[in-house]
């Protein structure tokens, strides 16, 4: 045993005393990952001097210090009550005008200055009784780089030499600053308090699990003292737990507070030792050895060493727990040797204790404390696991004891026979009602799926009709155009020929002659108009027509020239107040594609009239100064050809940007829309012609949509 703590003793050097003499100046090239902590370069002087915290103060005979390091080594700070720290920065260029985080750690009160101006008031910086040190752990702030190469931070500090420091796992850092940034400020250093947080909660959410299940088996069964005690173990370690958050959790926080949470956190942990192996004793029916005497010894004499000895207090606080785990072991053990089942289970906590108890040790010992500690947080947890564990076994060996009274509990059951069946006829008759309601109720939801069914059929048909009506009304307005021609050279024409006719009579030859000559030209102008009117007929019916729906080499660029016109036309027909430009940008190298004409030719129409739709609605409200646009590209990519629509209208929300393409959704007033459009688009393109549609908008400036077709 003797040896075994003097090896111990010889594995935590857990407070490294090594110094290394500062820079004159700190070099920030750039902010790593995790922050740059500022504890090189760093001058110290005892005194308080207004002029300290200006720029190009003489720091020349001040003396070199790292106060990054725990205060408690650094006794000319304690000593001082008040004083200053001053650091120059050699800082790069790409920090100029940066704003930088800055996490503090820190045991005292501090005024910072960065280049002569004052940025943060922590605590009350005074002198003498009345100053009040308080402890800063992960305090989150930031500060903004001027364009200077150097510039200098001043510290006002001052703390009360007589107040008592606890060393409790976490160095008491004197004043410890970390540069990082501003968006890693949360994320980084956080997460080492929300981690330990984290841990506590989890901790104290399982022992008062475990303790009210202790209680309650105590309750239950009487006779047995452990469960009783190991529930007061339970509470007394959530106390501890408790104690333990203000430490971290609240900043800032008073020294002498958290130098208190920190004492009683350890004297409520000796209490829940000693009880956790006063339960094992009782538990196995054990007599208490003079080891278990020697632990509670032991312990009482760490509470001076941590207020004596700040150096060695942790290690003497370490030893409890090897101490109880090896106590534990020996108690398990005989308790396995004595027949005890389950005292395997706790046999095997403890031995997982020991190991991560140990590997905290020697992490630590190696310089990485926080991973050490996370270890040892964990460690924690493995008690109330195995206790859990053992009080499941012990109620499946109740089970087991139960089971040899089975056959009692058999002859009970023959006088329930005759219920048991009453009840089987009962819920007979109730499960027939059952199936007559259900048989009910699935007829009328077969009668309304077939009216939502009919329902969806006459809405496609709805906006089938619509496309149709858009169709018809721009099929109009383009034939109008020659038809007004022909119509009004045959009304000259008609005028001519009685001219004509009347200059005969008068034997005007030659006159009649020019008048035939006119009327031939205007002939020649209806039969050209007239041609226009039937090649406008034929195109328009070739990609209206519903057709045997098979794919077919077709000009994109000309199907996409005919709709942008058809649309256009037809919102004319309906508001002739409405004007825009129609800016196309085709692709004339794209060869034919094979596609159903008509159904490229309604997908379309469909953005088109959507896109004329948001213009035409942002045209109202816009002033002005707004020019409507419409734009139709046209191009090759990758194996597809790729049409772009695009409008400077009202845009989409981002809030229903991903519902656009579900059918019966629509933004349009009732009546003016069914909502199929976009999905019958997206059906016929993707589903129809194996491409893909895409669509990109901001609110309130545009919308793209953009449909890749394979070639």
């Amino acid at each position: 045993m003797k040896k075994a703590i003097l090896v111990f003793c010889f594995l935590i050097p857990f407070i490294g005393f090594s110094t290394s003499k500062s820079d004159s100046v700190f070099n920030i090239n750039k902010i790593s990952d995790g922050g740059v902590i500022l504890n090189k370069g760093w001058k110290f002087h005892a005194g308080d001097k207004a002029d300290w915290a200006k720029l190009n103060a003489d720091d020349s005979n001040w003396d070199p210090i790292d106060p990054s390091k725990d205060i408690y080594f650094l006794q000319q700070v304690r000593k001082a009550g008040i004083g200053w720290f001053r650091l120059r920065l050699n800082v790069d260029s790409p920090l100029f005008n940066k704003t930088l985080g800055m996490v503090v750690y820190q045991t005292g009160a501090s005024d910072i200055y960065l280049n002569g101006k004052l940025i943060y008031h922590l605590g009350n910086v005074v002198k003498g009784a009345e100053n009040e040190s308080l402890r800063f752990y992960d305090q989150q702030l930031s500060l903004k780089l001027d364009t200077n190469r150097i510039q200098e931070i001043a510290v006002r500090f001052s703390c009360n030499k007589n107040d008592v420091i606890i060393n409790y796992l976490t160095p008491n850092y004197c004043l410890k600053l970390v540069l990082t940034n501003v968006d890693d400020l949360l994320g980084v250093f956080m997460a080492e308090t929300n981690s330990y947080l984290m841990k506590d909660i989890i901790l104290i959410s399982l022992y008062i699990f475990l303790g009210v299940m202790s209680f309650f088996l105590y309750f239950s069964y009487r006779i047995q003292r452990a469960y009783l005690i190991f529930g007061f173990y339970c509470f007394i370690s959530i106390i501890q737990a408790l104690l333990r958050i203000p430490t971290y959790a609240v900043k800032p926080i008073s020294l002498s507070i958290a130098s208190t949470c920190f004492l009683l956190s350890h004297i409520v942990s000796l209490i829940a030792i000693v009880l956790l192996l006063a339960g094992l004793y009782k538990l196995y029916g054990q007599k208490k050895s003079v080891f278990f005497y020697f632990i509670i010894f032991y312990s009482l004499s760490t509470l001076p060493a941590f207020i004596f000895l700040y150096q060695w207090s942790n290690i003497y606080a370490v030893a409890v727990g090897l101490f109880v785990c090896i106590d534990a072991a020996i108690i398990n053990v005989r308790a396995i040797n004595n027949g005890f089942s389950n005292a395997w289970v706790l046999f095997t906590t403890f031995l997982i204790f020991f190991v991560m108890f140990v590997s905290f040790m020697l992490i630590a010992a190696g310089g990485n404390i926080n991973l050490g500690l996370n270890i040892a947080a964990l460690s924690l947890l493995v008690i109330p696991f195995g206790l859990s564990i053992f009080f499941a076994n012990e109620f499946a060996r109740t089970g087991r004891d139960l089971q040899t009274r089975i056959v009692e509990v058999e002859k009970l059951s023959e006088k329930t026979i005759v219920q048991e069946q009453e009840k089987q006829q009962i819920l007979a008759t109730q499960n027939e009602t059952l199936e007559k309601q259900v048989e009910q109720r699935t007829a009328e939801l077969n009668h309304s799926l077939y009216n939502l069914k009919a329902t969806q059929t006459q809405l496609i048909q709805s906006e089938k009709m619509a496309s149709l009506g858009e169709l018809t009304a721009g099929i109009a307005h383009e034939i109008q155009n020659p038809l007004n021609f022909v119509n009004n050279f045959s009304d000259v024409s008609i005028e001519l020929l009685d001219e004509m006719e009347a200059e005969l009579k008068r034997g005007e030859t030659e006159d009649a002659i020019d008048i035939a000559s006119d009327v031939k030209q205007n002939l020649e102008k209806i039969s050209h108009h007239g041609k226009r009117a039937d090649a406008i007929v034929k195109g328009m019916l070739q990609h209206s027509q519903s057709g045997s729906g098979a794919k077919e080499p077709t000009n994109i660029n000309a199907l996409a020239d005919e709709y942008l016109r058809l649309a256009y036309h037809g919102l004319r027909s309906k508001d002739k107040t409405f004007n825009c430009d129609t800016i196309t940008d085709f692709d004339e190298t794209l060869p034919p594609i094979n596609v159903i004409p008509q159904d490229i030719g309604r997908v379309m129409l469909n953005l088109f009239n959507n896109a004329f739709y948001a213009v035409n609605q942002k045209q109202k409200t816009a002033g002005a100064d707004y020019k409507p646009e419409v734009s139709v590209t046209t191009s090759s990519e990758n194996g597809q050809v790729v049409i772009k629509v695009k409008d400077n209208g009202v845009g989409i929300p981002a809030a229903i940007k991903d519902k656009i393409m579900q059918p019966f959704f629509t933004t349009k007033p009732t009546g003016e829309g069914t909502g199929l459009g976009l999905s019958l688009t997206y059906d016929m393109v993707v589903k129809g012609h194996g491409g893909s549609i895409g669509v990109d908008t901001k609110q309130g400036e545009f919308t793209e949509f953009t449909i890749s077709l394979p070639v």
